[in-house]
């Protein structure tokens, strides 16, 4: 045999089975290279015949100074003297001994260091002798294990000896108690030999173990790792109390629940205060939705639990990704009203993000942005503690209490106080809840009362009627634009139906579904149409006795149309502008953005260009309302459809009049039809319930004279001479609507809305026409 380093295989190996030679040699080879463990071989005289290269590598020898030396030296020097007599007798009788056998085994070293080893034994006969192979394991790393694992389970257990406000045990994977501690003896009354071996369900309410809480908790548990429950549990004299308990799975290596981890802590002197807590609240929120007297009681009720200058509860404002606060110093006093704080660098945001509590001992000191914590430091207020309001699982903003003294609040303050959120957030949430139940009461209320009134209002058309192909080329554009959200312009004269388009544009959208709201810019006075657009808070003007929601804020998903844009005041359009850019409005009086998101429709038969020019328009609004211009041509453009618009009209009237008129004379319509119509369809219509009203049989009567038909030298002169019938006609028509009117011009049921006139234009018209005010008024 070589010496050196190498681990030679011994010349005599013994036989296995029917196994050849050259295969036996080549697996003792394979196992002395790859064993983790050192392998000695030695023979009956306890001398060392070969080692692998772990046995070089853990005891510190060459090989060569290993072999033909005794075993012992391997051995420390006082075990040398037994050992010789242990081998002996191994001799004498050998067997196999697994390691572990022996606990206390020790190495050594080259360099005379000991080391725990563990030791398996392996008789062996070759063809002369026995000899044994001794597998070796170096156990430091074990042993350390095992001396680390016993002080822990020695501090573990001193630790939960000395608890006194926590029950802490094992349970058994079937619910049954194994260990019983201190703090459980004194909580449960139970004292360890009463308890153990008792299933856990001895703790639980006689309704609980009849509806199989017990079991659903150590399922829950298997199946989640764990369970966390707050309920009433029972002593052992039978009084009750509330507890708040953690059930966790214990599992072996494979996976495989061996048992349970107890632990359970005696709450029923916070239940009671959050009972107390709760019904204050309640109260509060019965007596009243206001945000600011619901954080008043919760202040009220947070300072008997945890003494504080100031309260605070931020909500978080996701459309512009901050936290709206509300401050409240002591008093119930809201020193600040709604305040926006920054989500990142605040106390709030950190308490918001992490979702964990967060104690501050002094504020300067903590890093935070300024404007975070310059309403804290206006009130000279040095600590605080904010807390996560969580409701079902969402994050909803956080509760804040804080103090002038430096320090003021410890951890266990922000584990009561975050006790305290969880009802708080329910109450909270609540109250928002009612109150945007109150805001869209209101608002369907406001939205049911302008549908009713633009139901019962007298509509001008059924449907579009006409073939002709100017007609043919609007409906074909508004067929395009509708699918959009594109803002449209329709322009034209006065009567020409621009109300029916913008109705149409409506119906063929995605919005048809929701709310198409009116306005007319120029049937409001000035003062009262940013009222009637944006809504007014309750107070924001005198006589603003109520909240009102504004004409955008009820299109919010529909469509806004506005007639007579033109007559829209200078100083309001910008505010019209900056809600359609921006997409959100304020009410008057009001300081909280509210999202508006609507399709603006907007008509005029003025000359918006002209009015941009004489800065009586603004131009960025002109161009954002014309995005999409369609004009509605005249009557006198449409001569085609004259004949379907007059049986149509007429139909709807004699019906709406109780009338059966079946004809319409030849030469009556060739008169309707040669006429020029000013007016357009609005003038037609009323020529027509007129004529409706003069017939008494089956064929229309119209009153011709009225329609004085020119002739092509007329027609000439048409624009330069004024036919004198027409003059007459009309200014009859007008004094009687006037006084149909009692003599008012404006307003909606003022002569102008009944003509389908402007107000400016009428009263052009009274100028034009020398129509005094005492012809009518009296």
């Amino acid at each position: 045999m070589k010496s050196g380093t190498s681990s030679p295989i011994p010349e005599q190996i013994p036989e296995l089975g029917d196994v050849s030679p050259l295969t036996t040699r080549f697996l003792f080879a394979t196992l002395f290279k790859l064993s983790p463990d050192a392998i000695v071989l030695t023979g009956s005289d306890g001398l060392i015949r070969t080692a692998n290269e772990k046995a070089v590598e853990i005891f510190g020898y060459p090989l060569n100074e290993l072999t033909g030396r005794p075993v012992e030296m391997l051995v420390p020097e006082r075990f040398r003297g037994q050992h010789p007599q242990h081998r002996q007798k191994f001799m004498e009788h050998p067997r196999t001994r697994q390691m572990g056998a022996e606990r206390n085994l020790f190495g050594l070293r080259k360099d005379g260091t000991e080391f725990p080893v563990d030791i398996m034994l392996k008789p062996l006969k070759t063809a002369t002798e026995f000899v044994v192979l001794s597998f070796v394991r170096d156990a430091t790393d074990q042993r350390n294990a095992q001396e680390a694992l016993r002080v822990q389970d020695q501090q573990l257990r001193s630790i939960l000896e000395s608890v006194h406000d926590y029950a802490i045990y094992l349970l058994d994977a079937e619910g049954a108690v194994v260990t019983w501690s201190r703090g459980a003896e004194r909580i449960k009354g139970y004292e360890s030999e009463q308890i153990i071996g008792k299933h856990f369900s001895i703790f639980f309410t006689d309704e609980e173990r009849e509806r199989g809480r017990p079991a659903e908790l150590l399922r829950i548990a298997a199946q989640r790792g764990r369970a966390e429950d707050q309920s009433w549990r029972v002593r052992k004299d039978g009084t009750r109390f509330w507890a708040e308990s953690v059930l966790t799975a214990i599992r072996d290596s494979a996976g495989r629940v061996t048992g349970f981890a107890k632990v359970v802590r005696d709450y029923t002197d916070r239940k009671r205060a959050e009972e107390e807590m709760m019904l204050q609240l309640s109260q509060a929120l019965l007596a009243t939705m206001d945000f600011g007297k619901l954080l008043a009681a919760i202040s009220a009720t947070v300072g008997e639990m945890i003494p504080h200058d100031c309260a605070a509860i931020t909500m978080y404002d996701s459309a512009n990704d901050c936290l709206i606060a509300h401050f409240l110093a002591q008093g119930d006093r809201d020193i600040y009203g709604e305040v926006k704080l920054p989500v990142d660098g605040s106390p709030s945001g950190l308490a918001f993000r992490t979702r964990e509590p967060l104690v501050v001992e002094r504020l300067l000191e903590a890093g935070f942005i300024p404007e975070s914590i310059e309403p804290l430091l206006k009130m000279e207020l040095q600590s605080g503690c904010w807390v996560p309001l969580s409701n079902r699982g969402d994050v909803i903003g956080t509760l804040m209490v804080s103090s002038r003294t430096a320090g003021r609040f410890k951890e266990e303050d922000a584990q009561v106080l975050l006790h305290i959120a969880r009802q708080v957030a329910l109450a909270v949430n609540n109250a928002i809840a009612l109150r945007r139940i109150s805001e869209m009461r209101d608002r369907l209320k406001q939205e049911k009362q302008y549908l009713e009134e633009e139901i019962n209002r007298e509509r001008q058309f059924e449907d579009i009627v006409g073939e002709s192909a100017g007609l043919r080329r609007v409906l074909g554009e508004i067929e395009k634009v509708a699918p959009t959200d594109a803002t449209v312009l329709i322009q034209g004269e006065t009567g020409t139906g621009k109300e029916l388009l913008a109705r149409a544009i409506h119906r063929l959208s995605p919005r048809r579904e929701r709310t198409f709201v009116k306005i007319n810019c120029a049937a409001i006075p000035a003062g009262l149409i940013e009222s009637e657009l944006f809504g007014h808070e309750k107070g924001a003007f005198t006589g603003a006795i109520n909240r009102k929601i504004g004409r955008l804020e009820l299109a919010h998903e529909g469509t806004l149309f506005l007639d007579e844009v033109g007559e829209l005041p200078l100083d309001l359009q910008p505010k019209l502008l900056r809600a359609l850019q921006e997409r959100e409005i304020e009410r008057v009086g009001g300081s909280k953005p509210i999202p508006v998101n609507v399709r603006l429709i907007a008509a005029t038969n003025r000359d918006l260009a002209r009015m941009v020019a004489d800065k009586q328009f603004r131009s960025d609004l002109y161009y954002r309302l014309r995005v999409f211009p369609v004009f509605a041509p005249p009557l006198r453009e449409r001569t085609g459809d004259i004949p379907s618009l007059v049986r149509h009209f007429v139909s709807n009237h004699s019906r709406r009049m109780g009338k059966s008129i079946e004809t319409i004379p030849e030469e009556t319509m060739d008169a309707l039809v040669r006429w020029s119509w000013p007016g357009n369809i609005r003038e037609l219509e009323n020529f027509l319930e007129r004529a409706v009203i003069l017939t008494r049989g089956p064929a229309l009567y119209v009153p011709l004279a009225e329609l004085k038909n020119p002739d092509s030298a007329e027609l000439e002169e048409a624009d330069e001479v004024e036919n004198p019938t027409l003059r007459e006609a009309e200014r009859e028509h007008i004094l009687r609507v006037l006084r149909e009117a009692k003599g008012q011009i404006g307003g909606p049921n003022g002569a102008a809305a009944r003509l389908g006139l402007k107000r400016t234009t009428l009263n052009s018209k009274l100028k034009k026409l020398g129509i005094e005010r005492d012809e009518f008024e009296k």
